[in-house]
């Protein structure tokens, strides 16, 4: 089977990719400690010294003060205001620790006021003798149930549509929790109280604003519309949206939108997509799969209909790189951010792309051209057992790994350990491929995810 492996010289007057931008990777850190300390100091003032002769109760209140700070934290992340590598990671663990002191609150806090009564007699006394101690349970249900859906394993067996919907409940949760902090909580008062209602104040702003005020003020800018659909595949089609004063929108390629298609089925569900072509000042593209309902109806979408934008978001650019050499690897339809940023990539980047079949390979002649124009490297990885059979080979004809192994990367790209990395295709692949990269000498910094399925 012939596979084509494109190089040419760097064409003169093309963009460079940029040097990397500062890292701030210190600053969220420090805020987010900062803002914990300063959540658990009023406790320690009124109550800390109690602690030794109330061991349970006083775990309790720690635990319930720091499950209401990282519920506020996972709200501020839940509006994009973060880099969304740092916000893929943190979103995850922060939602396993929210978990753990939620449990911890409620169980602690429970034996330690039974004073010899049984657990269920202390909780409905809790219930029923406590004010706002009901809706904390049932805002504690709700936050337990989203984060249950948030495991890999569930998550990939519900519809996108239904998690999406299930994680809106968070709001009400959030809202039903905090209410019982701030009305019962004899450790916030006074100055307390004021930074309490600040931090969800603050969130509750950055949700309003990201989420519905300026996808209202992009669209009454824009105008944004379905300009073009283009088949590219049998179950992978582009949408190309165009609008007014579209070179006044700033995206860059790597990023990604939250895209709500105002059709009668569609309209109340947004989806991120990333582009999968440079911007051209005059419209954008994404490439979509048919593997929901949503994007199996985006197949047939009209030209003319009105889009929603939200973002641009995500840190996967050109800009974010370290080294001189990049490498970059795709599977699957993770080709769609990887096409656009081959767009400004340096000569001599390397592209392995990931497809089980010759036929399921998008952009081929786009990427063909492409790896002619920027001085890429472009090598073809197909599984042995896809429709066209016979085992991985690149344009010369040698045989390439099977598997994206350390050992086989090392061989393919020599050097890799002193490259950026660009890594996007199904999540289970990206965390095998990842942890490849590191065996072959790649440092994490240098690894980049397109992170936004997480």
């Amino acid at each position: 089977m012939a596979h084509t492996e494109v190089t040419g010289p760097d064409p003169a007057g093309r963009p460079r990719a940029g040097k990397a931008r500062a890292s701030t990777t210190w600053l969220w850190p420090a805020i987010f400690w900062g803002g914990a300390a300063m959540a658990l100091v009023p406790w320690a003032v009124r109550s800390g010294h109690r602690f030794a002769a109330d061991p349970l109760i006083g775990t309790g209140r720690v635990a319930g003060i720091l499950a209401g700070y990282l519920i506020a934290v996972q709200l501020i992340l839940m509006s994009r205001v973060l880099d969304t590598r740092l916000l893929s990671v943190w979103h995850r663990r922060l939602g396993a620790a929210v978990f753990a002191f939620i449990t911890v609150h409620i169980v602690f806090s429970t034996v330690g006021h039974a004073a010899g009564r049984s657990l269920a007699d202390q909780t409905l006394r809790f219930l029923y003798g406590y004010p706002w101690l009901l809706a904390a349970y049932v805002g504690t249900a709700l936050i337990v149930m989203i984060g249950l859906t948030s495991i890999r394993a569930i998550k990939r067996r519900m519809r996108y549509e239904t998690w999406y919907y299930l994680h809106l409940y968070a709001y009400l949760g959030t809202a039903l929790a905090f209410a019982h902090t701030i009305m019962i909580s004899t450790d916030i008062k006074g100055i307390a109280r004021v930074f309490w209602i600040a931090l969800y104040g603050t969130a509750l702003t950055l949700a309003v604003w990201r989420r519905i005020v300026r996808p209202v003020m992009l669209a009454t800018r824009h105008g944004f519309r379905v300009s073009d659909v283009v088949q590219e595949t049998p179950d992978v089609t582009s949408i190309h949206i165009g609008g007014r004063r579209m070179r006044e929108f700033r995206v860059e390629p790597g990023q990604f939108l939250w895209l709500r298609f105002l059709t009668r089925n569609d309209w109340g569900q947004a989806h991120p997509f990333s582009l999968s072509a440079a911007p051209d000042g005059h419209r954008l593209r994404v490439t979509v799969k048919a593997l929901g309902d949503h994007t199996r109806g985006l197949q047939e979408v009209a030209v003319g209909t009105r889009v929603v934008v939200e973002g641009p978001y995500g840190s996967f650019t050109a800009g974010s790189r370290a080294n001189k050499d990049v490498l970059m690897i795709a599977a699957g339809i993770g080709i769609t951010p990887i096409r656009a940023l081959l767009e400004e990539m340096p000569p001599g980047t390397v592209v392995l792309y990931r497809a089980r079949s010759e036929s399921e390979i998008v952009f081929r002649d786009e990427l063909d051209e492409l790896a002619r124009s920027r001085g890429a490297r472009l090598v073809y990885l197909l599984d042995g057992a896809g429709q066209d059979g016979g085992a991985p080979v690149d344009a010369d004809g040698r045989r390439v790994p099977e598997e994206l192994t350390a050992p086989g990367l090392a061989r393919l790209v020599p050097g890799i350990g002193d490259r950026d990395v660009y890594l996007c295709g199904p999540p289970d692949l990206v965390h095998r491929v990842t942890a490849e990269l590191r065996r072959a000498g790649v440092r994490d910094r240098h690894i980049h995810h397109d992170p936004f399925e997480l």
